[in-house]
């Protein structure tokens, strides 16, 4: 919006014409104001919508057609919020990340051992969004943080650190295995978020969550404690 110079306002000769200079400029203001606030609620039901669509057909049949027609809006103006299926896709899942990683910085943080900190994670995110919208997306996940690389390098190495950092806290006292390394230790506890086993175990067979969850966990610890001391 471009407002009128100041020095100009300064040498009009009536108080009239200040004042309808004035009104003008503060209806301009109140008329952009009004046009953001309804972009950001067509944004929100937008991305409300995309993510009921992405939860119940996943993202290779979520479809951006249906998705304008859904929330009653031209295909042009979706397009406008969300260039690529791939932009909309991230903007839900990016909150999601954030979320698993105040996730992951609550449990290094709480006052019990490492392996207790870890379960804490593991059984908090496989029922969280972000395990959600990674079911329902994976493979094509990988595509999509391609797409926003830059945003992504942001985030996951902090979540991989934070992982890594309890890990190594264990090898400290004596509880994991120090012949392990601990890379391949935090590569391991990520992929236990992969979802085909999720899917098969409580989806198809229907396990009960706590119980998936209870086994994941002992399956992962098993493997990596330190037992030497037992032998």
């Amino acid at each position: 919006m471009k407002f009128i110079p100041v020095l100009y306002i300064m040498t009009l000769k009536s108080k009239y014409e200040f004042k309808i200079i004035i009104e003008v400029q503060r209806m301009m203001t109140k008329r952009i104001s009004l046009k953001e606030t309804q972009r950001k609620e067509r944004e929100r039901l937008i991305l409300d919508y995309a993510e009921k669509a992405l939860l119940e057909k996943g993202y290779y049949d979520m479809n951006m057609d249906e998705i304008a027609m859904g929330v009653g809006v031209a295909k042009g103006t979706l397009y406008l919020h969300f260039p690529k299926k791939e932009d909309l896709v991230y903007t839900l899942v990016e909150p999601k990340m954030q979320s698993f990683l105040k996730s992951v910085e609550e449990a290094k943080a709480l006052p019990v051992s490492p392996k207790e900190k870890l379960e804490f994670l593991l059984n908090r995110e496989l029922s969280g969004a972000f395990f959600q919208l990674l079911m329902k997306s994976s493979p094509d996940m990988t595509t999509i943080f391609k797409s926003r690389e830059a945003e992504v390098n942001d985030i996951l190495p902090k979540i991989f650190s934070g992982i890594h950092d309890m890990l190594s806290e264990g090898i400290r006292e004596g509880l994991f295995d120090p012949e392990l390394p601990v890379e391949f230790m935090s590569s391991a506890f990520i992929n236990l978020f992969e979802p085909h086993l999720y899917k098969e175990m409580v989806e198809v067979r229907k396990m009960p969550l706590q119980v998936f969850n209870s086994h994941l966990s002992n399956l992962f610890f098993r493997g990596i404690m330190d037992t030497k001391e037992t032998n």
